[in-house]
């Protein structure tokens, strides 16, 4: 196995547990109200949602949840470099290579985006926000999830378009 194939590996392993440690963790974060769980603080975009949703949490619990969440912005920036990296190799389109690259880049701005949001959520859960800080969490979070969602697509086309060529 090639070295850059174990560290994806590993980078997916660091991921998917940091995933089930999140959802594990947070599980109390979880209610009627927020059936989202920590999404809801994410896109609370005005002081009545994040109040509201304050105030069912447990502030331990949504506090250790973003601590955590640190962990996790390393592990998913990681797989996300090295499958888009892995990716372009597998590319003789020079367009796809480059679009490849710069998905390198967008990997590493949804890691700052998201360590952005995790300290903005923080200082709100400790009642230090504004409304432009709220919607500045919110931003974060949209944007970082829609870079998430094209990174997956490329590293998703890569593989349907290497198993087709290996037909």
């Amino acid at each position: 196995m090639q070295k850059s194939s174990v560290y994806l590996l590993l980078a997916s392993l660091f991921s998917l547990i940091m995933i089930i440690i999140l959802r594990w963790q947070g599980k109390e974060l979880i209610t009627a109200l927020t059936p989202s769980g920590i999404l809801a603080l994410e896109f609370a975009n005005t002081p009545e949602k994040l109040s509201s949703i304050v105030s069912v949490w447990n502030q331990d619990t949504v506090r250790n949840n973003i601590l955590i969440d640190f962990l996790f912005i390393i592990a998913y920036t990681w797989f996300f470099i090295l499958g888009v990296a892995k990716s372009i190799s597998q590319w003789t389109s020079r367009f796809m290579q480059q679009l490849g690259v710069i998905g390198i880049r967008m990997a590493f701005l949804a890691g700052i985006l998201d360590i952005i949001e995790n300290i903005l959520m923080l200082q709100s859960i400790n009642g230090h926000y504004s409304v432009s800080s709220l919607q500045l969490t919110m931003y974060c979070a949209a944007i970082k999830f829609g870079i998430v969602i094209l990174l997956l697509l490329f590293i998703i086309l890569t593989a349907i378009s290497r198993l087709f060529k290996s037909n």
